[in-house]
């Protein structure tokens, strides 16, 4: 279970600012995790906003803490792998338009923001 929540922590760092080859890709925003898990797997159950960073793309494009992530770049969040999230946030460089939908105050929102490089 250690290793299950270093490698979340892991995942949340990525999303702020990721490390690809040789750019530095930034969205601007960190999350929290909520799992269901299984004696085989975990998956995500939640993935909550918890910061929005000053004059970053996240906040350009109107994220805000406490919103919901439910589609990112059309995938569903809820029930699939961390490491799926690893890899489609891994696979963003800077430039790309990376959308989401988001749940807030009950609501579905539509986000889309420009991958910032730092």
């Amino acid at each position: 279970m250690k290793g299950l929540l270093k490698s979340l922590l892991v995942l949340a760092l990525l999303i702020t600012s990721m490390s690809v080859a040789a750019e530095r890709v930034h969205l601007g925003f960190t999350v929290h995790y909520t799992l269901k898990s299984s004696a085989f797997s975990a998956k995500l159950d939640r993935v909550v906003v918890t910061k929005v960073n000053q004059n970053s793309p996240a906040m350009r494009a109107g994220l805000f803490p406490g919103d919901v992530i439910e589609l990112l770049n059309g995938s569903v969040v809820a029930g699939a792998s961390a490491r799926k999230l690893d890899a489609e946030m891994g696979a963003i460089r800077a430039g790309d338009t990376v959308k989401m939908t988001v749940l807030r105050s009950g609501k579905k929102v539509a986000i889309s923001m420009v991958a910032g490089e730092t």
